[in-house]
């Protein structure tokens, strides 16, 4: 029972993994903790409701606002990047306008106490060097240590960004215009005022896509553990699996129920009150990375599970094969195509 039972645990990653997209992942997982375990009737509708679902969000939007809305969010990753780095010579990037190519930078001291010269609390002074060329051409075009935000182009500043920060700030910049440019030809295909209303939606949903993001990396992760795994890497050399133990450790899990015969009888032990009473994005995350955390360490400390862990050679989707030393295919349709 006990090996049956972890193998549940097999299948349930082997469809996140495999699902089309975030939304489609979670909730075939959460669909199929409903129907392996015994949750409530109306847990999957419960939490089905309750998911910050990006489908809502967007469901009114075309095709050529839908990739337009990728864009935006992904121009503000990138500028959210760049910050990280400039913040080291306290100035900040506010915003990136693709239509007029122009930065909005300012100093993050702009706002101090000049009275004495003396910074307020927990702001920190400029560094002792005066940061190259890079500051000299801020304080040509108008950008003092008291200023607010001013309006750059950024051609007049690229060239000495890797001269100052490097080469991953240089290309950073790079991909910051050539994504301005990709926003240019798809605002050409919109009508008025509907870029200024996609730029609103991300910047109201930010919680949400940065939610999906998440759940997008941990897909890819665990896609490249389950990799690793067929293809027998040592435990300590798959980072991920390694990471993920920790928090199994860190959980209370195991639960067991009495059976026939004074038998004590492990069963599934993710308490669904305990584990999905989350209303934010951030709890989601939390709860499913426990849920996979202890799926992931029940199947692989088996070696009988592992062997059966295979990836279909026609579609590459994971499985849990019932005849591991011969069954190269998902399912029937792969084989006749194989």
């Amino acid at each position: 029972m006990k090996t049956d039972l972890s193998k549940k645990y097999g299948h349930l990653l082997a469809d996140f993994v495999n699902a089309e997209g975030t939304e489609e992942a979670v909730l075939t997982f959460l669909s199929g903790l409903q129907r392996h375990y015994s949750y409530s009737t109306d847990f999957f509708e419960n939490l089905r409701i309750q998911f910050p679902s990006i489908n809502i969000i967007s469901t009114s939007l075309n095709d050529v606002e839908k990739e337009l809305l990728k864009l935006i969010l992904k121009k503000k990753e990138i500028v959210d990047q760049l910050n990280d780095q400039f913040k080291l010579i306290n100035y900040g990037i506010e915003n990136y306008d693709p239509l007029s190519k122009t930065i909005s930078m300012m100093s993050l001291e702009w706002n101090r106490d000049t009275s004495d010269g003396a910074a307020e609390d927990n702001q920190t002074g400029l560094p002792q060097a005066d940061g190259g060329g890079f500051l000299q051409t801020l304080k040509m075009l108008g950008l003092s240590i008291v200023d607010g935000p001013v309006s750059i182009k950024i051609d007049a500043i690229k060239g000495e960004i890797e001269n100052l920060l490097g080469s991953l700030a240089a290309r950073q910049i790079i991909n910051l215009i050539n994504t301005g440019h990709e926003i240019e030809e798809l605002i050409l295909m919109l009508a008025d005022g509907k870029y200024e209303d996609l730029q609103l939606m991300a910047e109201e949903h930010r919680e949400v896509f940065n939610f999906h993001k998440k759940i997008d990396t941990i897909r890819n992760d665990f896609a490249e553990t389950l990799r690793m795994v067929i293809d027998g890497r040592p435990f300590h050399d798959i980072p991920i699996l390694v990471s993920y133990l920790e928090i199994y450790n860190r959980v209370e899990f195991q639960r067991l129920i009495i059976g026939d015969q004074n038998r004590l009888i492990p069963v599934f032990s993710i308490d669904e009150r305990q584990y999905f009473a989350v209303n934010e994005a951030e709890g989601w995350i939390d709860a499913l990375q426990k849920l996979i955390a202890y799926c992931l360490i029940e199947f692989v400390k088996s070696e009988k599970n592992r062997i059966c862990l295979k990836k279909c050679i026609t579609c590459g989707r994971y499985f849990i094969a019932r005849q591991p030393k011969t069954q190269k295919y998902c399912m029937k349709k792969c084989r006749i195509k194989g």
